[in-house]
């Protein structure tokens, strides 16, 4: 009886283990942040500096050091949107394509910068 006790606690932890393991695996790649950046949309008839009607503009801002489960996906040419917010993010380096919704972790640190965990599809 002892026996199949010692058994019945060793397979649920390799349940347990296996399970966490899983979890930390979900991390695919880590991507440094270099700016953020707030959407303000403008007026109807708004024009740039040659003439042309702009809809919006990008303005560097901050986010709230703390952890963040978000879903990235691409827009206007390096940044990356924060779906679901005004919140847009470009990366110190290659990101590549995002499309739709790349789901992640975003880390921000005390100093408004940070990083983005990808995770595994």
């Amino acid at each position: 009886m002892k026996r199949f006790v010692n058994l019945l606690l060793l397979s649920t932890a390799i349940i347990i283990f296996t399970s966490f393991k899983n979890d930390i695996l979900k991390i695919y790649s880590e991507y440094t942040i270099d700016d953020i950046y707030s959407k303000i949309d403008l007026e109807s008839g708004t024009l740039d500096e040659d003439g042309e009607e702009i809809d919006f503009i990008f303005t560097k801002d901050k986010i709230k050091a703390g952890r963040y489960e978000i879903s990235i996906a691409d827009g206007p040419g390096d940044l990356y949107e924060i779906k679901g917010t005004d919140y847009y993010i470009e990366f110190v380096g290659y990101y590549g394509y995002a499309g739709y919704g790349d789901e992640g972790l975003l880390i921000i640190n005390s100093y408004g910068t940070g990083k983005f965990i990808k995770y595994e599809d």
